[in-house]
């Protein structure tokens, strides 16, 4: 399913989603709905030094680009791991990779963009994209990578960072049994051991977010993908324990989403 728009002549956008790890290229069309156009170009990051990253993210745009047949300049939607500056225009801490505050100013150096895009939370940009191909009034979302990433989206948006931090805390300040939620959660840490102490943490972050909130989804994506296909999640344990829906986060739905929190931030 699309976003409605009013627009009568189509726009076209670039995509970008960069984890820690691996970068995801897309061509997004919007013409009354939003779509992909086009396949979506993946590829690893080859190095962790800041400029290359860049670089390879520069390169790929162009050849997705060209595979589109679209001449610059472009539109671009970008979420990209990391804590962003203040002014959105690059990321100033990073787990795993480089921080690199001058980032939207390096790929406009090397690719011709319209306008200057923001970059926008990952975790945020997937469950954006989510409501957009499975339409829900509100949703968390927990998504496992080289860290822990979570969203809540209610009345047709998602939480800003800083309103998400306001109001519920990060995982990284909870803690479980003498571990944050992102030491127990992200996927480097469980993948190496039993699940069932796993399970008790996602099962005790969730009621302690239930506290404050009331959502009709939890949204698992990321790493939790291996959950499912583990039986580690249920859509019957989430209903009978929390009497949420769950919804599986797909690898592309932050490519839609962070087009749509670029629309919404430029007034589109």
């Amino acid at each position: 399913m699309g976003v409605e728009s009013t627009e009568l002549e189509p726009q076209f956008w670039l995509a970008i989603d960069a984890g820690a790890t691996r970068i995801r290229v897309a061509p997004i069309c919007f013409s009354g709905t939003a779509r992909f156009c086009g396949p979506v170009a993946v590829e690893n990051f080859d190095s962790s030094l800041g400029p290359s990253r860049v670089a390879q993210a520069a390169s790929l745009i162009r050849s997705v680009a060209e595979g589109a047949g679209w001449a610059p300049p472009f539109r671009l939607g970008l979420a990209w791991a990391g804590a962003p500056s203040a002014d959105g225009q690059g990321t100033i801490a990073a787990r795993y990779g480089p921080a690199i505050p001058d980032l939207v100013a390096r790929l406009g150096a090397l690719v011709p963009l319209q306008g200057s895009p923001c970059l926008h939370s990952d975790a945020c940009a997937a469950l954006e994209g989510a409501a957009v191909q499975v339409p829900f009034d509100s949703a968390y979302a927990l998504i496992s990578g080289s860290g822990l990433g979570e969203a809540y989206f209610e009345k047709g948006r998602s939480w800003t960072r800083e309103e998400f931090q306001t109001r519920l805390g990060r995982a990284s300040t909870w803690e479980f049994h003498g571990k944050d939620a992102e030491a127990w959660l992200r996927a480097g840490a469980w993948r190496t051991e039993r699940p069932r102490v796993f399970q008790e943490v996602l099962r005790a972050l969730v009621a302690r977010r239930l506290q404050t909130v009331r959502p009709e989804v939890l949204a698992l994506g990321g790493h939790f993908g291996e959950w499912f296909e583990r039986g580690w999640i249920t859509s019957e344990e989430a209903r009978e324990r929390w009497g949420l829906r769950l919804l599986r986060l797909d690898a592309e739905a932050a490519l839609l989403g962070c087009v749509q929190l670029e629309r919404r931030r430029m007034g589109l």
